[in-house]
Formats: C-alpha cells, sequence, structure tokens
C-alpha cells in the first residue's frame, strides 16, 4: 500500500557494496523493510549501490513491492580516499533529488544534509583507540573516523546504538538515543545432540577479519591445550586476511600448536551457513566488538558459543554462551570443555534465545525512531509497534 501524501518521508542509505558487517546490515535492513509494508504513515527511500543492486535483484523487486522508493545509485568501489570523498557529495545529491524529511545513515560517519539526520553508531573504531594494532585502513583512517564521527554523532537528531556496549564507549562524546540491535537472516538449524554419541572430531570455528584485535592467537592456543586434555578439536577461521604480518604468525602459530593450517578464507551466504553447521563451537578470541554478528548466527546454528567474559556477551547472549577470561588460553581451554559437555543443551538455549533478532523488528523500531524525528507533524501517521520476540 502507498504511504498517504502527508507521511513522514524518510531516506534510509543502503548504499554499501562490500561484503561483511555492513553488507550483511544492508541486505537484512532492506528484506526488513521489503517486509514492511508503506502504510504505516511513512514513505521510505532506500538507496543502494548499483553493484549491489544488480546482484540482488529479487530484493530490489521486493522494496518496491512494498511500496518503497529505491534509488541505485553509481558510487566509486570502497576503499580508497577518493571513494571516501566523493560518496558523501553523492549522497548530498540524493537527499536534495528525493527531499525526505529526515535521513537514516546507518554508519558512525554521515555526510552534512540539509535535513535532520540519524545515525547508527556500529563501529567500534569511532569511539574507542585499539593500543596493539591499527584499524584496517591503518592509524590515519581511523583517526579520521574517530573525528568524522564525532562532528556526525553531535549535529544528529537522533543517534542510535547497535548495542549497549558502543553506545557506553560512546557516552563521553554523545548521548545515544536507543539502542538497536541488528537482526539475523542466519537459517534457523535446531540440532539433534546425543551427548553419549562418539564424535571422531569436535569442530571450533571463528568468524572474523584476520587482525590483531581479532584475538584469534588465543584461540589457537586454548584449542591446542583442549587438545592436550583429550579431545581431538579442530580449528577453522573464516575471514578476510586484513592484516598479512598477523595472518603470517598465525599460520606459524597453528603449525607449532595445531599441526595444520586454520585459515580458511571468507566464506559469504550459503558457503557461511554451510560452515556453520559443520561446526560444534564459534569462538570470539576478543572483546574489541561493536556488535558481532557471529555470536547471533552460531546460536542460530544450533552452534555453542565460547566468549570471552564482558558486557556485549551477556548483552546478547544471555547465559547461553560459555565465557572465558580474554587472553587467557587455559580459561579458553577449559570453556572449550564445558561447551562439549554442555552442548546438548546450550545448542537448543541459543536457537531460542536468538529468536530475538529479526530483522522486522529492527526495521521496525529504527522507523519509529525515524518518525520521531521528522521536524513536521504528520496527523495521519500511526505508531509503529515493535513486533514481539519469539
Amino acid at each position: 500500500m502507498t504511504p498517504p501524501a502527508s507521511a513522514c518521508r524518510v531516506l534510509v542509505d543502503l548504499s554499501v557494496a562490500p561484503p561483511g558487517g555492513a553488507g550483511t546490515y544492508a541486505a537484512g535492513f532492506a528484506a526488513g523493510l521489503a517486509a514492511t509494508v508503506g502504510d504505516q504513515g511513512v514513505a521510505v527511500v532506500v538507496l543502494v549501490d548499483r553493484r549491489w543492486a544488480d546482484d540482488r535483484p529479487e530484493l530490489v523487486d521486493g522494496l518496491r513491492a512494498a511500496g518503497h522508493t529505491v534509488d541505485a545509485l553509481d558510487l566509486d568501489a570502497p576503499g580508497s580516499w577518493r571513494a571516501r570523498v566523493l560518496r558523501g557529495s553523492v549522497l548530498r545529491r540524493a537527499v536534495r533529488r528525493h527531499a525526505p524529511h529526515v535521513a537514516l545513515f546507518p554508519r558512525d560517519a554521515a555526510p552534512r544534509v540539509p535535513v535532520p539526520s540519524v545515525v547508527l553508531l556500529q563501529n567500534l573504531y569511532a569511539w574507542r583507540r585499539f593500543e596493539s594494532s591499527a584499524a584496517v585502513g591503518g592509524p590515519l583512517a581511523a583517526a579520521a573516523l574517530r573525528h568524522v564521527a564525532r562532528r556526525s554523532a553531535r549535529r544528529a537528531s537522533a543517534v542510535l546504538a547497535v548495542s549497549q556496549a558502543i553506545a557506553d564507549a560512546a557516552a563521553p562524546v554523545v548521548a545515544v538515543t536507543a539502542v538497536v540491535h541488528h537482526g539475523c537472516s542466519t537459517p534457523e538449524h535446531v540440532r539433534r545432540i546425543d551427548p553419549d554419541e562418539a564424535h571422531p572430531e569436535p569442530v571450533a570455528m571463528v568468524v572474523a577479519n584476520v587482525i590483531a584485535n581479532k584475538r584469534i592467537e588465543v584461540v589457537v592456543a586454548g584449542v591446542a591445550r583442549a587438545r592436550a586434555g583429550g579431545l581431538p578439536w579442530a580449528l577453522r577461521v573464516y575471514g578476510n586476511v586484513a592484516d598479512p604480518a598477523y595472518a603470517a604468525r598465525l599460520e606459524a602459530e597453528a603449525d607449532e600448536l595445531l599441526g595444520a593450517s586454520v585459515l580458511c578464507g571468507p566464506a559469504y551466504g550459503e558457503d557461511l551457513e554451510a560452515a556453520y553447521r559443520r561446526a560444534d563451537v564459534v569462538v570470539v578470541g576478543g572483546t574489541f566488538e561493536s556488535f558481532c554478528l557471529p555470536l547471533v548466527e552460531a546460536m542460530r546454528s544450533g552452534c555453542v558459543v565460547v566468549a570471552p567474559e564482558c558486557e556485549l556477551v551477556r548483552e546478547l547472549c544471555g547465559d547461553v554462551a560459555v565465557t572465558f577470561a580474554e587472553g587467557d588460553p587455559a580459561s579458553l581451554a577449559a570453556a572449550l570443555d564445558t561447551a562439549w559437555a554442555e552442548r546438548a543443551d546450550r545448542a537448543t538455549r541459543g536457537v531460542e534465545h536468538a529468536r530475538r533478532f529479526r530483522w522486522d523488528r529492527t526495521v521496525a523500531v529504527t522507523l519509529g525512531h525515524l518518525r520521531a524525528a521528522c521536524p513536521v507533524d504528520h496527523p495521519s501517521t500511526v505508531p509503529i509497534r515493535a513486533p514481539e520476540p519469539g
């Protein structure tokens, strides 16, 4: 259904091209929007990257069928300073072209536009320095991100965050309006686990860019210690090699401690889903995370989560995860033993717990905050109620 002419016009920027966290958010949010028919007093314009749209024609058609306007933008391939500079100009032209009442930029660094804006904090590098390794792109890019993110947040009409953890990190600079968790598109996989059944090789899995802040070396050492305890654990790491020097050190340690390579390269879509289903445990090595989609994807896939004890893990996993002391391989090895012994119960509860992370809920809550940021009162609008978890 087409929204009434008096509806609040919102622009949602999903114009990302690469896979990874930003691409996962764009695809998930777009799918949630496609399931949200435009009849709730909000008219939505969705900005997408043309290359991204060409790869997902069914999703773009679904957005249009739901009554949303889709504008495919011609953007430079990301990763260069030219792309960063020109991106803002392209987005500003799109805002002028569509004349929305309010615009959502689901990133920490947002362009200055002539309408109220809402930003979504989801990059911890913008709010905390990481001492032991530079961010992807190097220290100059990280410093530029911190500067632009602070400026973007201060001028925004509303600031959302993907977790309480990143909201707390940003608190010295800006007050976060609300925490809106990501949804999860990974298919639910309920496993039938017999704890007494023999298992030839339990599999631990890591999903992360291969970079020092992920602390994958601790996972290698912890798996080696768990092996020494009796179970023949295998370790598989799926992710882009973002730091070749760190990856080389990691492989040398894996060869020494496990006698095998652990780097499997990146996996997306069905390949990633299949990797989750082959794993028994998903391990997160470090706490430098904004939301950490693998935590939710692992629970949805029936894997047991093993992660460092921290606020974010408690926020997303409740008591479903098995936690360990960050940086301590012995503590991680003990956590793997617990995860294996309690895998039937924790896997079942993890699937149930992950059901609250839904993109339709993420979209509904986000649209509610966008409408609240509209500078004009629209009497025809009705409240958007977030779907209940379940």
